[in-house]
């Protein structure tokens, strides 16, 4: 008996020893044909590379509440195994570093997050706010899509960034704007990989990528200024002869960048540089008026401004919105054959 037992012991380890190499083969051969998918995103870029949005080199009153230019997010992802899967992909932002917790609106400064002036713009896909999962907003989703074994599948989804209409854009001064999503928490790239047990991947479980999708986001603020409101013409409707120093006025509307220092100049069709006109009558009637241009003061208004220099023009700095400058015409003496006189006005706006 004491012989028996020792032979068989040495069967009992034998087979524990075989056993267990069993096992380890077969745990190796499914980590070889598994799913493993890795993922990486570029906003205007390539996947993987740091992105760059340029909203506008010229943003002016005219169009910071609405300049706009859409760009593809573009994200890929590579099957490392050799078993054919699906993977899901979410893309989301939150404020950038101005204010992270802030996307309706973004902003954009010059001096850095929190600091005016600054520009507020919008970040959406498919005309819904973009944001991130658990924030605000609504992050973009892949859906699951098939990817072969040793296989690069690529997707991408547009995102408009858009200014908007809001106090701080219409007091913008000239300037570089900018809001960076450069660190980790300011991006996310979700994504999960599935097998024939898991077939519909689904991202909002899936794990974040190492390399998000880092950009910038800027826009250029210049000096500019628009006539918004044309001025109506001055009637002096009718008039006796023998009156003197007959005056009316119209007004001018400009819309200049805020703090952008601009001068107007008017010039008659005389060509006087120093608002001295005339009205002509009819074709068969050789007479003339005089007459001078004048802002509010009394002073006369013409056109030897320069852009860096005032000269005999009326100056102001512009403040995002509409200003008004109220023309005067002085008419000295009307003892001229009865007729209907006129002239035209040519405006000029320097800055």
């Amino acid at each position: 008996m004491k012989l028996f037992r020792w032979y068989y012991g040495p069967l009992l380890v034998l087979g524990a020893w075989w056993l267990p190499t069993i096992e380890a083969n077969a745990e190796t051969d499914v980590e070889t044909n598994a799913v493993s998918v890795a993922c990486r995103a570029g906003m205007n870029t390539a996947a993987g590379s740091t992105g760059n949005v340029n909203i506008g080199s010229k943003i002016t009153p005219a169009n910071a509440h609405n300049a706009s230019l859409t760009v593809t997010l573009i994200y890929s992802c590579t099957n490392l195994g050799s078993t054919a899967g699906t993977v899901s992909v979410c893309l989301g932002a939150d404020g950038g570093s101005y204010d992270p917790t802030n996307i309706s609106p973004r902003y954009m400064s010059i001096n850095g997050p929190g600091t005016n002036p600054r520009l507020a713009f919008t970040m959406t896909q498919n005309n819904t706010l973009w944001g991130t999962r658990n924030g605000s907003g609504s992050e973009y989703n892949s859906g699951a899509h098939p990817i072969a074994a040793g296989s690069t599948i690529k997707g991408q989804t547009d995102i408009t960034f858009s200014l908007v209409s809001d106090p701080s854009n219409v007091n913008a001064t000239p300037g570089v704007y900018t809001s960076s999503f450069l660190e980790k928490g300011n991006t996310t790239l979700r994504y999960e990989d599935g097998d024939h047990t898991n077939p519909n991947a689904d991202c909002t479980k899936g794990i974040q990528a190492v390399f998000r999708f880092p950009f910038t986001v800027e826009a250029t603020v210049i000096p500019s200024c628009e006539i918004t409101a044309k001025p109506t013409d001055i009637n002096l409707k009718n008039i006796a002869a023998s009156a003197t120093n007959t005056k009316g006025s119209t007004s001018i509307g400009v819309t200049c960048t805020n703090g952008a220092a601009y001068n107007i100049g008017l010039a008659p069709s005389n060509g006087n540089v120093n608002g001295a006109g005339i009205m002509t009558g009819t074709i068969l009637n050789s007479d003339v008026i005089p007459y001078q241009l004048q802002s509010t003061d009394g002073t006369a208004w013409g056109n030897t401004l320069l852009a860096e220099s005032i000269k005999n023009g009326v100056a102001d700095k512009g403040t995002g919105v509409n200003q008004s400058h109220i023309v005067h015409v002085v008419v000295p003496s009307a003892d001229f054959k009865p007729d209907y006189y006129s002239d035209i006005v040519n405006i000029s706006v320097n800055y």
